[in-house]
């Protein structure tokens, strides 16, 4: 794959800002083919997670040969909590920003039937999700529908390594048109930080939950893979895990809370 081979994975750990490039790129060449294919909507994150995830792979491949020497783990033990996993949560925060930018750019740009066909899911969603908004209990029903989706992000990572890309692709989506509606609402492309910043109060807690999700049951696959190499490695990974897990939770409360207050 073209995208693919641009980066090298040793460049992009060090600078994982390449990761938001990616996702610009991306997404573009995702709408292209959309809008060529008439497709839309769940077809487009589809392509966007198609993009972005031979590179995902490599990450993960990366990690693991890195794991394959002792060395390696003394040095993961000497480690910090934060230390060990934050250059994969900078990097898929770089990925929703590339696709959340895009997308917004890209709905202001495109001609209304265009942007109506292309993101007909997203738009569906964001219709039902603010025809609820006065509805009773709308606590719950935010709190539960991110845990759900928090949930599938973990068990999509454990099963299929690198799954978690798709959902968080998809609410990246959703996020990148809420806010080129916004805009639209407002001064346009200028508007687009405005906008973006205003969704960023809770909108970092719910993403961060899905990261979290999706990094723990991502790390969790490798160490079911390799338990029987060590069990003081697996116990250690495992443990990383549901912390991990246990994090994701907590902000998607807080990200709830955060988002009825601004309803």
């Amino acid at each position: 794959m073209v995208l693919e081979s641009l980066y090298n994975i040793k460049d992009v750990r060090k600078h994982p800002s390449e990761i938001f490039i990616l996702g610009v790129i991306g997404t573009i060449l995702a709408i292209i083919i959309s809008f060529f294919l008439n497709q839309g909507g769940l077809f487009l994150v589809f392509l966007i997670t198609l993009a972005v995830l031979p590179l995902t792979i490599k990450q993960l491949k990366y990690e693991e040969r890195r794991h394959e020497y002792d060395h390696f783990w003394n040095y993961l033990y000497s480690l910090g909590f934060f230390s060990r996993h934050k250059d994969l949560i900078i990097a898929y925060f770089y990925l929703i920003l590339g696709i959340t930018l895009s997308i917004s750019v890209s709905y202001l740009i495109l001609p209304t039937k265009i942007s109506s066909s292309i993101f007909s899911d997203q738009i569906l969603i964001i219709s039902s999700i603010t025809g609820n908004a006065t509805a009773s209990g709308i606590f719950s029903k935010i709190l539960f529908n991110n845990i759900g989706v928090m949930v599938i992000c973990f068990a999509f990572s454990l099963f299929y390594s690198s799954g978690a890309i798709f959902l968080i692709s998809w609410n990246a989506s959703v996020l990148g048109v809420v806010v080129g509606q916004g805009a639209k609402n407002l001064m346009g492309l200028p508007s687009i930080p405005l906008v973006l910043l205003s969704y960023l109060p809770h909108g970092i807690f719910e993403f961060s939950g899905y990261i979290l999700a999706g990094i723990a049951g991502g790390i969790l696959s490798i160490a079911l893979a390799r338990h029987k190499e060590s069990r003081k490695h697996f116990l250690f990974v495992l443990q990383d895990s549901l912390l991990l897990l246990a994090m994701g939770i907590v902000f998607i409360f807080i990200g709830a809370i955060i988002e009825v207050m601004f309803i």
